[in-house]
């Protein structure tokens, strides 16, 4: 019985068991399906999480792009003279013109400091005094009574001038001769062909006006009879036949301007686009300190820089400037480079402006301050560097331009940085060309000399809109190269005009005045 009870009791414990493995069986599947469910769950949350980070790194590159893409439309509103080549007269009208100039800010005053000696009028000798005005009173101005004794007097000068119209009338006596029996005279000079002409004053005032004003035709001929109380009348065809003229008779001085001009060492040259009948063309400059040659021509291209005759003639120990013309660069050409540095200076503001790279403010700062030390040494007198001081400028270089690189490529800008990496690579193609005038104290800094020389013509373009033709472009640039020559020789231009108006133009040699 004991045995039974014993084997009753451990088959009731078998079923338990049973029953307890079948529920934890169940049980055991139920957490593998809720496991499986859990982490089911759990991969797609962190597929969700993997996605919320992507859209959120996209988002933040979509951010961060956005912002250079305002960045980069700023910088083009801030475009100007100061960090690209944008004339000053393409400013909208909405903005304030910015004139690029390389002056440091100081803190000083405008206007003449302290110590500065005040410029004025002297007074006049007794020699020098062609008329007296005498200013009296009649009656006194304290009491209004008339018995005043004079005591002194108060001189005042003033300068003024006054136009005086001359009606001259030349008498050639006609003669005949006993022997031969011929009648003769004096012979006529061909200013006084016509029975009546405006004189060689009136002639060079209308051409000081036209070339060196840029005054317009018509206002040139309102100008001069305003002048003379409408007692002088010229007609608009009167003065372009008068321009004509003069341009024809200085052909012998513009070439001699031309021979000279390819004996120079260092010539500047740049072009600018004019208007002719309505079509953009070109008017180009040559020359340097001592010497201005002009070339009008209808299009900007090497046969008219090659019909100009200079640039193909100038021998291998001269240098020509200029603003990264890529065409003085050509296998025909014997003369050596040299490139503006101001230009340079405003393509490493650009950069500055639309990456915020330190190696383009630092090479700008560098350029700068070698450039000043270099006017302090020429002004005394100095002809170079040392050269310990040309191995510390080259060495400060290259650091910066390796510089350049690094920083170039880390931040690859969407729009901007294709644009520094060529203007990286031009700094380093052409650094010898842009870098001259540290090794040598003749070559200039930047062409600015020929942007000065090439400004008044932009005046002309804004007054009087455009050239008739051709021709007319040249006879303009034939008397500025006239003018502006005698001008940077110490002459002054309507002087200069009078002895063309006389039909006694100066002479290249007694322009320049070269020593024997």
């Amino acid at each position: 019985m004991k045995l039974e009870r014993a084997e009753k009791q451990l088959f009731n414990q078998y079923e338990e068991l049973l029953i307890k493995f079948d529920k934890t069986s169940e049980e055991n599947r139920y957490l593998k399906y809720e496991f499986k469910l859990l982490k089911k769950q759990m991969l797609t949350l962190q597929k969700k999480e993997n996605t919320l980070e992507e859209e959120i790194k996209q988002a933040k590159a979509e951010n961060n792009n956005l912002q250079k893409e305002v960045n980069r439309l700023t910088a083009l509103l801030n475009n100007d003279g100061t960090n690209s080549g944008i004339p000053t007269s393409m400013t909208p009208l909405s903005k304030n013109k910015v004139i690029p100039n390389s002056r440091v800010k100081t803190d000083k005053k405008i206007g003449g400091q302290p110590g500065h000696k005040k410029h004025k009028l002297d007074k006049f000798t007794e020699e020098e005094v062609t008329e007296i005005l005498t200013h009296a009173l009649d009656t006194c101005p304290n009491c209004n009574e008339a018995e005043l004794i004079k005591t002194s007097s108060i001189y005042k000068d003033e300068l003024d001038y006054k136009v005086v119209v001359d009606k001259i009338r030349h008498e050639f006596e006609v003669y005949e001769c006993q022997s031969c029996g011929k009648g003769t005279h004096y012979k006529i000079p061909k200013n006084l062909k016509m029975e009546n002409q405006y004189g060689p004053s009136v002639q060079a005032l209308s051409l000081t006006l036209m070339n060196q004003g840029n005054v317009a035709i018509n206002k040139v001929r309102k100008i001069i009879s305003g002048f003379t109380n409408g007692e002088i009348n010229l007609s608009e065809g009167y003065i372009a036949k008068l321009q004509n003229r003069a341009a024809k008779n200085l052909e012998t001085f513009n070439e001699e301007l031309r021979l000279e001009m390819i004996k120079q060492k260092v010539v500047h040259w740049d072009d600018t686009v004019i208007m002719i009948n309505k079509k953009q063309s070109c008017l180009r400059y040559y020359g340097n300190e001592i010497l201005a040659l002009y070339k009008a021509h209808l299009k900007k291209d090497k046969e008219g820089r090659d019909k100009d005759n200079i640039l193909k003639l100038l021998p291998s120990d001269a240098t020509v400037v200029h603003d990264h013309l890529k065409e003085n660069y050509n296998a025909e050409y014997s003369y050596q480079n040299s490139e503006c540095n101001a230009h340079l200076l405003r393509d490493l503001q650009k950069v500055s402006d639309n990456m915020s790279h330190s190696w383009s403010e630092e090479l700008r700062k560098l350029l700068n301050e070698t450039n000043a030390y270099r006017k302090e040494l020429i002004n005394d007198d100095k002809e170079s560097f040392s050269e310990e001081e040309v191995k510390d400028f080259f060495d400060k270089f290259d650091k910066i331009m390796i510089k350049s690189f690094k920083e170039n490529e880390a931040d690859n800008h969407k729009y901007y940085s294709s644009k520094e990496k060529s203007l990286i690579t031009r700094i380093l193609d052409y650094k010898n060309e842009y870098l001259g005038w540290v090794l040598n104290f003749e070559l200039p800094f930047t062409n600015n000399l020929s942007e000065r020389s090439l400004r008044g013509v932009k005046s002309k373009m804004k007054i009087s809109g455009q050239f008739q033709n051709e021709k007319s472009a040249g006879y303009y640039a034939s008397i500025k190269s006239y003018i502006e020559t005698c001008y940077r020789n110490g002459i002054n231009e309507y002087n200069a005009l009078l002895h063309l108006c006389l039909e006694q133009p100066l002479k290249l040699e007694e322009v320049i005045k070269k020593e024997s």
